[in-house]
C-alpha cells in the first residue's frame, strides 16, 4: 500500500472568494489559495509551508487566520525537534518564537491542542490589545523530576505584536504561557495530556469559556476528563507569580524581583 504523498493539515478562508491551504507535500510542506467559486488551485502561488505546517503528518499542528495573517503552532524543521508558534502572511513582520525548551519543549499543536482568538480591545478602557491563544502539551522543564513530565499549556501572543527593536528582533515580546491543571486531587489523579480544546464565546469577550478534554493513565486504565476554564482566570494567571531560570543553581524558582511596569506580555 502506497503512503499519501500529501496531507493536508490546514484548510481555511482566507477572504471572500479564496480558501488557503497547507499539506505535507512529501515531507516539502507547501502553501496556496483555493479558489471558491470554481474549487479550484492557484498553482501560481505554491509558497513555502515552512513553520506554517508540520513536514510528518503525524505531528502536531493547528493554526488559524486572522485578518489575512496566519497564526500557527507546529514543528519548524524536518526532524520534528525545533516547536514554533509563528505568524505570517498578512502586513506585518513574520514573528516566532525563540527556540529555547524554557519557550517551548516538544510537542504542540495537532490532536493535543487547539488556538482561538479573543478581541480583547472591544470597549477596552485600557487600548488592551486582541490576542490569540494557544492550547498544547509538552514536556515540562520547570520540575526536578528524572523522568520526563508532559503538562498541558496554555500560552498567549498579542495579535499587535511586531517584536523588539534591539533584542528579540522578529520575535514576540508578549508571548506568556502557563499550566492548564486538570486534576481529581481525591483520586491524586492529574490530568496532563490534552486532546482537544473548544472555545465557547460570551455575549462578551470576558464571558469566553474554554473546555478543555483530557486524558491521563490510571494504573491500568486510560481515563478521560473535561475541565472548564473561565477567561479571566486565565487572565489572572498570566499577570502572576512567575518563574524564572536561575543560571547559578540550574534550577526554575519563583520569581521574586520587581515586575517591570510595562511588564512582558501585558
Amino acid at each position: 500500500k502506497t503512503d499519501c504523498f500529501n496531507y493536508v493539515r490546514f484548510l481555511q478562508s482566507y477572504n471572500s472568494s479564496h480558501l488557503y491551504a497547507c499539506g505535507t507535500y512529501a515531507f516539502q510542506p507547501k502553501c496556496t489559495y483555493i479558489e471558491l467559486s470554481g474549487f479550484t488551485l492557484d498553482q501560481v502561488a505554491f509558497e513555502d509551508g515552512k513553520g506554517k505546517c508540520p513536514y510528518d503528518p503525524t505531528k502536531g499542528h493547528t493554526g488559524l487566520i486572522v485578518d489575512g495573517e496566519l497564526y500557527s503552532a507546529t514543528f519548524n524543521n524536518f526532524l520534528g525537534t525545533e516547536p514554533v508558534i509563528l505568524r505570517n502572511l498578512g502586513p506585518h513582520y513574520s514573528m516566532k518564537t525563540e527556540y529555547l525548551t524554557s519557550w517551548l519543549n516538544g510537542r504542540v499543536g495537532g490532536d493535543a491542542g487547539g488556538d482561538t482568538y479573543v478581541q480583547e480591545s472591544a470597549a477596552s478602557s485600557t487600548g488592551d490589545d486582541d490576542k490569540v491563544y494557544f492550547f498544547f502539551s509538552e514536556r515540562a522543564v520547570e520540575y526536578d523530576c528524572y523522568a520526563e513530565q508532559v503538562v498541558a499549556r496554555v500560552a498567549r501572543v498579542c495579535k499587535g505584536d511586531v517584536g523588539g527593536a534591539r533584542t528579540l528582533q522578529k520575535k514576540w515580546t508578549t508571548f506568556l504561557k502557563a499550566r492548564l491543571v486538570c486534576s481529581a486531587p481525591e483520586q491524586q489523579l492529574h490530568f496532563n495530556r490534552l486532546q482537544a480544546v473548544f472555545t465557547l464565546p460570551g455575549a462578551d469577550w470576558q464571558d469566553t469559556t474554554f473546555f478543555g478534554v483530557f486524558q491521563a493513565r490510571w494504573g491500568d486504565v486510560d481515563v478521560s476528563a473535561i475541565c472548564r476554564y473561565h477567561i479571566l482566570e486565565v487572565k489572572k494567571a498570566f499577570e502572576g507569580p512567575y518563574k524564572e531560570y536561575r543560571e547559578q543553581a540550574q534550577k526554575w524558582g519563583r520569581y521574586s524581583d520587581e515586575v517591570p511596569s510595562p511588564r512582558p506580555g501585558a
